[in-house]
């Protein structure tokens, strides 16, 4: 370290004293103080900006001394201790504040001075009784174990305590059970070995039919089945073959619900050699990525310049960001991956680390036998403090990792090198080469970088060949930095904060906000304790560190935004890019579009593939607008968008009033040709009974003939629709039960509730289904749905008998009007007359005040926001029980043929019908209710062990 600026002031007019006050420090190490020295009297103190030290004047040298200390070792050691053993303490432990140094040992002897006796009185009494206490607590250890225990509990404060402390004392009693356990011979666990859990081997592929990991998905689709047999007979250039990369996938078949890559990459050559696998995988995990990936001539994305990361503080008042933490992933060039790699190869890679010019500590794992300095790793003192502050790396434990071979030789080769630079740290040889890992408390998040970036440079520098060439980390033009797992490719990097917000997350779903913001959000209880939320950075494929650090700190700075204008009782979305701001987009919201059509490569919507198909689409109507001045804009954003195109099922094409479908039809036709429904014929069915379904749901969405829709509506226009619609609703004609009309919180355009409902009673009746929450998908927000959000927005909730179902009218959220009815039970024909009937005589009341009712079209029906609803407006959906047939791999497939939407919600199957433009609502009902009926069918025959082979080829779906 050392002292920038030194200055020394003395008094005006009698020279009593010399202040000597430090003014900047720079590059000071760990665990270090300040002596000076000033003629015959020495003082320390703290190396830190503002510290002052006090002397006499004396002699009034011309000069002081400034040493820098380091504290090596601290303890605290009791006096009560050592009179207790008549006035001496022997092999007392002083703790290393270095963790790769022992605990030093020292004696010590006290004496105490004579005192008058004193009567022992009742108070003398209870004092010795308090300090045999006090002393019994110190010397068993009890009091750094109460004081631990209860520091987390005040931090944490969980609901239950006593089951919190429980299970503290549960886990420190493990934590001794496995220090007393001694070293383990991980040799013979199995995966942990010499070789990998035993699986499969090589081609051909055993049945993965009911197999669920992304990487089985991709090998089942019928664009790899031509090129598998000649991608299962290449290696690359160090021997890894695809039968290695995907052996976790097929022995391990995973769980429905849970999605993971399931494959990984042996080198860094895989991507390259099985890109025709490894593409689509990549493009499965990240939402928009092409499956082709990045053209060969694309830029590279690696760009770590600190310089370019911007300087917007977080959290400028330290009261919101409680830990932050950055992790970097990195492979050498030249050598297998962990996965792959042979036992030298690690050994090689440790060394690296070895020779990297950083200033810390390598620790090897105990019982490795592969670092010379630590022939037998580190000591049990050592692996207990690493596992107390979470720093430890341990053996994989996961069934999929073992499978893949990630714990061979363990622990041969693996351990933590320890940065003297706090809170930094880096992990060798677990799923990657070398994991990097920089944390703090509170939010200098570019400081923080700034030492991750360092570390990584160093090792970078180390790693050499024989001849002196720099391997460097491994990286491709494609895909950006090379990792084991696919879902890591890119920046690498993972950025993580912990976020006190508790107002938000009253008010909000925290992980949908997060969605939007492209953050994850950890909703398990191990995440989120209290008030505190785990806020990470999503997938970073695609992206250099240098954009990745910049909209990390350009999504938090939001959150912690929100929290403050709720804190001050303020509407957060004034904030949110796209309900108060514009949301950013390539196409203008006004005027002509520009004259070349953006990249729409990696756009997945239905209109980016007409576009794709017929480019002259773009080039004739870029130009045109309507009478109003909507031009093609506001109509393509959602579809041509970066983050807003990824969608594989949506438009992508919206409507900013009825004129829109006559200036830009083509486009509009386009879709509707993609969309259009042709169910094969399926078994007749006398069987009319109500359906055994949980629940059915009936929606319908409408928009006012002559009112522009959300996409283009003014504020104005917004609260005139409201203004109709709910005074329509308040008409007995209309709606003869009671109801109550609840405008979203903080809506300012509804006079009975100047500011709108209460945040949390709106959050609650969300989580209910009668009220919609804000928009959150980058499509919505492209389109314009959230622009003022909340005003003039809300939902008419119909009071009725159990019997009649639940009945709402949501106004303005997507179109000026979505009727939603939901029954339990399986009486979807009952629920569509309702909802139909409300409907007319809403219609019938719009027309009566403003002469006009629904907007249609000739050739598209109803109109709606979304080109992808247009025709009967409507959707049926309902929640069946269908255990075997869900667990088939025909079911997919046989939905999609039947023109149903399926999702797994609850233990039941949950079918939505897709949109039909060339059907009406009678029309989509009865084939809906022959789908679902079918379907049932199938499954009554499985429960009776009746083979539905030949349902199934009549189909072609087998």
């Amino acid at each position: 370290a050392r002292v920038a600026i030194v200055t020394a002031t003395r008094g005006s007019i009698v020279i009593d004293a010399m202040d000597i006050k430090v003014l900047e420090v720079e590059d000071q190490p760990a665990h270090t103080f300040l002596s000076i020295r000033y003629g015959e009297t020495r003082k320390q103190g703290p190396c830190r900006p503002n510290e002052t030290f006090t002397f006499p004047a004396g002699q009034q040298p011309k000069a002081f001394t400034v040493d820098v200390l380091r504290k090596v070792a601290s303890t605290q050691v009791s006096l009560a201790g050592i009179t207790a053993v008549g006035g001496s303490l022997n092999n007392v432990e002083i703790q290393s504040l270095d963790i790769g140094d022992a605990p030093m040992k020292a004696s010590f002897e006290a004496s105490l001075r004579s005192v008058e006796p004193e009567e022992k009185t009742a108070a003398s009494r209870g004092r010795n009784a308090a300090e045999r206490a006090r002393q019994y607590m110190e010397s068993s250890g009890i009091q750094p174990f109460l004081q631990e225990m209860f520091t987390q509990l005040l931090e944490r404060k969980p609901r239950d305590y006593l089951d919190f402390m429980a299970d503290f004392i549960e886990q420190k009693r493990e934590e001794v059970d496995h220090l007393d356990a001694g070293d383990i011979d991980f040799s013979t666990e199995p995966g942990l070995g010499d070789e990998a859990l035993p699986g499969f081997v090589d081609f051909p592929l055993p049945d993965i039919s009911k197999h669920n990991s992304v990487a089985m998905a991709v090998l089942r689709s019928p664009e790899l089945s031509d090129a598998l047999p000649r991608l299962a007979t290449l290696r690359t250039s160090m021997d890894v073959t695809l039968a290695r990369c995907i052996k976790a996938a097929v022995d391990c078949p995973g769980h429905p619900l849970v999605k993971v890559a399931g494959a990984y990459a042996g080198d860094a050559e895989s991507y390259e050699v099985f890109k025709e696998f490894f593409d689509p995988l990549i493009a499965a995990m990240n939402p928009g990525y092409p499956k082709q990936g990045r053209p060969d001539v694309g830029p590279v994305p690696l760009d770590a310049d600190l310089s370019k990361i911007s300087d917007d503080a977080v959290d400028s008042s330290g009261c919101y960001v409680v830990f932050t933490s950055l992790e970097a992933r990195r492979n050498v060039t030249g050598f297998k991956m962990p996965m792959c790699c042979s036992q030298a190869e690690r050994r090689d890679v440790e060394r690296i680390i070895s020779n990297a010019k950083l200033r810390g500590t390598y620790l090897p794992l105990r019982s490795s036998k592969s670092c010379p300095a630590l022939p037998i790793g580190m000591a049990a003192y050592q692996e207990e403090r690493l596992r107390k502050v979470g720093m430890l790396l341990t053996e994989p434990d996961s069934k999929i990792k073992l499978a893949a071979g990630f714990g061979r030789h363990w622990p041969d080769a693996r351990g933590v090198f320890v940065c003297d630079s706090p809170g930094t740290y880096i992990w060798v040889n677990e799923e990657d080469h070398f994991r990097f890992f920089a944390r703090q408390e509170g939010c200098e998040l570019k400081h923080l970088y700034e030492r991750l970036v360092k570390a990584m440079s160093s090792v970078a520098d180390a790693t050499t060949v024989a001849d002196g060439e720099r391997c460097g980390f491994a990286s491709s033009p494609r895909h950006g930095w090379v990792t084991s797992d696919p879902s890591r490719l890119g920046a690498a990097l993972r950025v993580t904060m912990t976020l006190r917000i508790p107002r938000l997350a009253n008010a909000v779903d925290v992980v949908s906000l997060c969605q939007s913001l492209n953050l994850e959000c950890d909703s398990s209880t191990s995440a989120i304790s209290g008030n505190l939320w785990q806020i990470h950075s999503s997938a970073a494929v695609g992206l250099t560190e240098v954009e990745m650090m910049n909209s990390w700190i350009k999504a938090c700075s939001l959150l912690v935004n929100l929290e403050q204008r709720l804190e001050k009782g303020q509407s957060m979305f004034e904030v949110l890019p796209g309900m108060g701001l514009d949301y950013p987009g390539q196409l203008p919201l006004s005027g002509a579009c520009p004259e070349e059509m953006p990249d729409i490569s990696s756009c997945c919507s239905l209109v980016a593939t007409c576009l794709r198909g017929n480019p002259e689409l773009y080039a004739t109507h870029r130009s045109l607008s309507t009478s109003t001045g909507i031009g093609l804009g506001p109509c393509l954003r959602p579809g041509v968008d970066r983050e807003a195109g990824k969608q594989r099922t949506a438009s992508g094409l919206v409507a900013g009033d009825e004129e829109c479908l006559e200036t830009f039809k083509p486009l509009f036709l386009c879709i509707h040709e993609q969309l259009e429904n042709f169910v094969p014929e399926l078994p007749s069915s006398h069987d009319n009974s109500e359906m055994p379904c949980k629940w059915v749901k009936v929606e319908m969405r409408r928009n006012l003939a002559g009112a522009r829709f959300a996409p283009s509506c003014s504020k104005q226009d917004r609260r005139e629709v409201e203004r109709l619609l709910v005074s329509c609703m308040h008409n007995q004609e209309v709606v003869p039960l009671n109801g109550q009309y609840y405008p979203l919180a903080f809506s300012t355009s509804y006079a009975p509730m100047p500011n709108g409902m209460d945040p949390q009673e709106e959050r609650t009746l969300v989580e209910l289904g009668q009220v919609f929450g804000f928009p959150r998908s980058p499509a919505d927000l492209s389109a314009g749905i959230g622009r003022d959000w909340p005003d003039a927005r809300g939902a008419f909730i119909l009071e009725g008998a159990e019997s009649d179902g639940q009945t709402v009218v949501w106004i303005n959220q997507a179109d000026h009007l979505r009727l939603r009815c939901f029954v339990a039970g399986g009486q979807m024909e009952l629920a569509y007359d309702a909802l139909q009937g409300l409907a007319d005589r809403i219609e019938k009341a719009v027309k009566d005040s403003k002469g006009t009712g629904f907007a249609r079209h000739a050739d598209f029906g109803y109109l709606t926001t979304d080109s992808l609803h247009m025709g009967a407006g409507v959707q049926f959906s309902a929640a069946v029980q269908l255990r075997h047939l869900h667990s088939r791999p025909e079911f997919r497939p046989l939905c999609a043929l039947l023109n149903l939407v399926e999702t797994y919600r609850d233990g039941c199957t949950e079918l939505s019908s897709y949109p039909a433009p060339n059907l009406t609502s009678e029309e989509l009902l009865r084939q809906t209710l022959q789908s679902l009926r079918f379907l049932v069918s199938l499954e009554k025959k499985l429960v009776d062990d009746v083979a539905i082979e030949e349902d199934l080829q009549a189909l072609g779906i087998i």
